[in-house]
């Protein structure tokens, strides 16, 4: 028996030594779980709070990866010779003594009667109901067809349209569907105000929630119409004396089900006065470059991104404060693309360049890889791939009944999103790496404009996606712990996640080394078929 197997190692070893192996798989290697897992205990630590963005928490968190950069001479690609790229934020507070509504001699006090959204307003003006408020002219969908809204209050009712819900905001939009406040904006309304019944029953919760908003400068527009949700006592004293109720119209909203559209009583004006104080404050993408060896080739890049950011922590009532750790969503992906940023740094350099990118405010609404690709700290024309990291951390466990973690993926599968939709050569050669190296279980379920959780929209590859760049998402899967104080360092498969990272070093550097360029995405086609 011993001699036999002594034969099949001799066997196996001559086999072994006639297959070339490919230089990048022995610096995939050095991506170990141990490490991994040393920078997660870091990143999703108490003592980050969470990294809200912005926060002093998420500023540290770059501060970290900004260390190790350095460390292994990672260039800075950000701004002005630095390793950042700063998203700075408007901050609007409202100002609950100065802000009030007024209908004749009544007077209604903010968090008690309404909450308003922190856009400042002093006017009085009549009102017009408009049912959902949602149109579409493309398909003759016009709740204010002979209605003048110009210097007035809208009454919108909450909810969407069905296929508004069906398709998912993004695809809607696309589709031409157009929100009440689109509509507002557009056609000169002054304020609009919500008969929201869930929001009713939790008026004090939704005035600590609305009390500040944040925009962007140079990235978003602050809003110019403010929406305000209305008590059933505001909503009772709006509509006396009109021809449909406030009890029907909240029945209705129950049930999303619009009443017609119809103005106010002429005589009927509401006074609003919502006032506000502004502060700035900003918070950092972190950008490094680890340059080619190609002196040509070395002009363009392999971009791998992960979103540095989670939402913060939260205070109860009580003064209780609860972290919001954020392990997988996305500590994971942050720290594996920490580990391929020193598997590309430390050895052999592929003939273009590595782009690495970590994210703010991916959860505010892919703040920081938005920002990016209207101000690239490189020719965005030079970017040839994206490559996004984000929830690669978690696999499905033996026994594990939990309805919520029935999508996680397996032990040695991981989800790949881009390749079916916009990248099929991405696909391609991840497919050679993967067959060379680790053969992982690609699971292509989420890669699909038409899947309900919409995950291509979801996440930062869609900033590059729309400026034409192909890209591909790693995605191990939802789970019971999503944005909950709950997804700790302990529930996360380093094994796992080192083989996802070994697995995106390969395939970035076969791209960093191949002879042409993935095929750009066609914008106009992929729009095409998402409506």
């Amino acid at each position: 028996m011993r001699r036999w197997l002594l034969a099949l190692s001799f066997v196996w070893l001559l086999t072994a030594w006639g297959t070339e192996r490919p230089l990048w798989i022995s610096r995939a290697e050095t991506i170990t779980p141990l490490e991994l897992q040393a920078h997660l205990e870091f990143i999703a630590s108490d003592e980050l709070e969470g990294r809200d963005t912005p926060s002093r928490g998420l500023e540290i968190a770059g501060l970290y990866i900004v260390s190790h950069l350095k460390r292994w001479g990672v260039q800075p690609g950000g701004e002005n010779g630095t390793y950042f790229q700063t998203l700075r934020f408007r901050t609007d507070s409202v100002t609950p003594s100065e802000t009030r509504i007024r209908i004749g001699a009544r007077v209604f006090e903010w968090g008690v009667d309404f909450v308003a959204r922190p856009v400042a307003l002093n006017a009085t003006a009549p009102l017009v109901y408009v049912g959902n408020g949602w149109s579409n002219p493309e398909q003759g969908i016009d709740p204010y067809a002979g209605l003048d809204v110009q210097g007035k209050v809208l009454v919108v009712q909450a909810g969407y349209p069905k296929p508004v819900l069906e398709m998912g905001l993004e695809v809607a939009a696309k589709a031409g569907w157009r929100s009440p406040e689109q509509n507002a904006t557009e056609k000169g309304a002054l304020a609009i105000l919500r008969i929201d019944p869930s929001d009713m029953e939790r008026l004090e919760r939704l005035a600590r929630l609305w009390s500040n908003r944040r925009t962007v400068q140079g990235l978003e527009q602050p809003s110019s119409v403010p929406v305000i949700v209305a008590s059933r006592t505001l909503l009772e004293a709006i509509f006396a004396g009109e021809s449909v109720t406030a009890a029907e119209l909240i029945r209705r909203a129950e049930n999303n089900e619009p009443a017609p559209s119809f103005a106010l009583n002429t005589n009927k004006q509401i006074a609003i006065t919502i006032s506000t104080q502004t502060r700035t404050e900003s918070a950092r993408n972190v950008i490094g470059i680890i340059e080619g060896s190609d002196p040509v080739l070395k002009r363009e890049y392999v971009s791998i991104g992960a979103h540095l950011d989670h939402v913060g922590v939260a205070r109860g009532r009580d003064g209780t404060v609860r972290i919001y750790n954020g392990a997988d969503d996305n500590g994971s992906g942050s720290v594996a693309l920490l580990e391929i940023a020193e598997a590309f740094a430390t050895g052999p350099r592929p003939k273009r360049s590595i782009l690495l990118l970590w994210y703010a405010g991916e959860e505010k609404g892919l703040l920081g890889s938005r920002l990016f690709v209207q101000q690239p700290t490189v020719p965005l024309e030079n970017i040839i791939v994206n490559i996004n990291l984000d929830m690669v951390g978690r696999s499905r466990q033996p026994g594990d009944t939990d309805p919520r973690n029935r999508w996680l993926s397996a032990p040695n599968e991981v989800y790949v999103i881009g390749p079916r939709i916009a990248s099929p050569d991405i696909g391609a050669v991840l497919e050679r790496v993967n067959e060379q190296y680790l053969r992982m279980r690609f699971n292509p379920m989420y890669d699909s404009i038409t899947h309900p959780e919409q995950l291509f929209f979801r996440s930062d590859q869609l900033s590059f996606v729309q400026k034409g760049i192909p890209a591909v998402f790693f995605f191990t899967g939802l789970h019971a712990d999503y944005h909950q104080p709950t997804d700790t360092v302990e529930k996360i498969d380093f094994e796992k996640m080192a083989q996802v990272a070994r697995t995106v070093f390969g395939l970035a550097w076969e791209l960093a080394e191949a002879p042409e360029r993935p095929a750009r995405v066609d914008v106009e086609r992929l729009l095409n078929r998402i409506r």
